[in-house]
């Protein structure tokens, strides 16, 4: 197995030379089917013959679907020219505007958690340690001391972390504390009932986030990572804006933008190859030589249409279920761990000792308190504001963002419109965070859990005890 260094190169190596190959068979489909089919035909047929004159090398112009040559014995086709001119240019347009969207959202806007204090720290503290201690340094730093004040340096602004200015070291980080989970009514935890936690990052991730290694950073609703973009950017204005990352992700901000390049390409090249391959066979059959332009225009597209012909079954195939690649690693046997709000008319008959009824599920109430002498935090529901949760779990397999409906799944990363399936414009539905009921919609699952832990508020304003049925005692031993 490939050490992580040696995987590293390649991924540069592969990272700065996919853009190009990239370009570069457009810009050669592009010029196959312009020039040599609908525009000039130069003498580039491929032939075992070697020609005996000379000047039968020399290039001549000559229109071959509006003008044909006349040993093609062909009536001028403007008609058939035009429209496939026109085709193909119309698929072009799309495919090369929706790569651009896919490529900008991964350069500033790929979906990033911020980064911890104490991960901020540490990596202000490797980079001070870097720093040669010389004396033109030392100067640099005192003149930089006497600077004009409205100047935003570097340690100041980081824009790859998506922080602002900044005191002591402390992160601008406040949508990743407590408060954001639990004023939610419904997020993923761990088994105590906390936000899941990244070691890494020093920071709590939301539901579905994911650390990626090759990066270093959490990313919200991480897909995959993709080494077909380069993350590194130029300096600008003498201050480097991010540092050098090697290829991007696709994540909740840019899936919906992957989905629709691969449909674009897919069908772009399916176009190229058909007409090329129609036309290479109709100049076999009457002269018996092929172009050598369009045999190549053939190869890649084939090439390209079979590979985006699978990302795009495969990337439908996620938004169908609502799951990323990889929660699709482990979806047939994954428990979700979900913190559940009990609702208010319950509160009170939680606490209260008299009461007949106990609940079958664990509970975590919040806000914590404040730990006191090197003790753990603990909380107190009986007094202040109470957040108090169940922590439930969901049977091996079930996915809990499951919506229910292929098509609702489908319009959590699409949109809500078709002009949103088509047009590379909003950003998905799921990248909107800014509901109270969740980071991400929750499905028929969660209301089945709510159900059977008996946190469904009754239709009929009267309080009746939860159920105790088999399945919700599982929540309660499970792990």
């Amino acid at each position: 197995m490939a050490s992580p260094a040696a995987q590293k190169r390649v991924n540069i190596a592969v990272s700065r030379l996919i853009p190009p190959v990239l370009l570069g068979a457009v810009v050669y489909a592009s010029y196959a089917i312009t020039k040599p089919l609908c525009s000039e035909y130069r003498d580039l047929f491929v032939s075992w013959e070697v020609p005996q004159n000379p000047e039968t090398n020399t290039a001549f112009t000559v229109d071959y679907l509006i003008h044909p040559l006349p040993s093609h014995n062909r009536d001028p086709r403007v008609g058939a020219g035009a429209a496939i001119l026109t085709v193909y240019y119309v698929l072009l347009i799309p495919m090369v505007v929706t790569y651009l969207h896919l490529y900008y959202h991964v350069l500033w806007n790929p979906g990033y958690l911020p980064l911890g204090d104490k991960k901020l720290q540490d990596d202000a503290n490797d980079e001070n340690e870097k720093k040669p201690r010389k004396s033109h340094r030392r100067r640099h730093r005192r003149s930089a001391r006497k600077a004009d004040p409205e100047k935003t340096t570097q340690s100041e602004t980081d824009v790859e972390r998506g922080l602002g200015p900044v005191s002591g070291g402390a992160a601008a980080s406040p949508e990743l504390d407590l408060e954001s989970f639990y004023t939610k009514d419904v997020f993923v935890c761990q088994e105590d009932g906390r936000p899941l936690w990244c070691s890494t990052c020093c920071q709590y991730k939301t539901d579905r986030a994911h650390h990626c290694r090759e990066l270093g950073r959490c990313v919200r609703k991480m897909d995959h990572f993709c080494p077909w973009y380069e993350l590194q950017l130029f300096q600008m204005t003498g201050v480097s804006l991010t540092g050098s990352r090697v290829g991007g992700v696709v994540s909740e901000t840019s899936f919906k933008l992957f989905i629709q390049f691969v449909v674009y390409t897919c069908i772009y090249c399916t176009f190229a190859l058909i007409v090329s391959a129609y036309f290479t066979a109709e100049i076999r059959r009457n002269t018996g030589r092929a172009n050598a332009y369009w045999c190549v225009c053939i190869g890649l597209a084939a090439l390209f249409a079979f590979f985006t012909a699978g990302m795009t079954l495969s990337s439908v195939q996620m938004g169908i279920f609502n799951i990323t690649t990889i929660e699709n690693l482990n979806r047939r046997t994954a428990v979700w761990t979900l913190a559940i709000r009990v609702p208010e008319y319950l509160l009170d008959r939680l606490w209260d000792t008299q009461s007949p009824w106990a609940p079958t599920f664990r509970m975590v109430s919040y806000p914590p308190e404040t730990s006191t002498a090197g003790q753990p935090p603990t909380t107190n529901p009986s007094t202040g504001e109470r957040h108090v949760f169940a922590i439930l779990h969901t049977l091996p397999g079930e996915n809990p963002f499951d919506l229910g409906s292929p098509f609702k799944n489908l319009q959590q990363v699409m949109g809500r419109s078709i002009a949103d399936w088509l047009l590379p414009i909003k950003q998905s539905p799921c990248a909107d965070h800014s509901s109270m009921e969740s980071h991400y919609a929750f499905g028929p699952v969660v209301t089945r859990l709510k159900q059977e832990a008996g946190l469904v508020p009754p239709e009929n304003g009267a309080v009746s005890d939860p159920p105790h049925s088999g399945r919700s005692h599982r929540s309660k031993n499970t792990h």
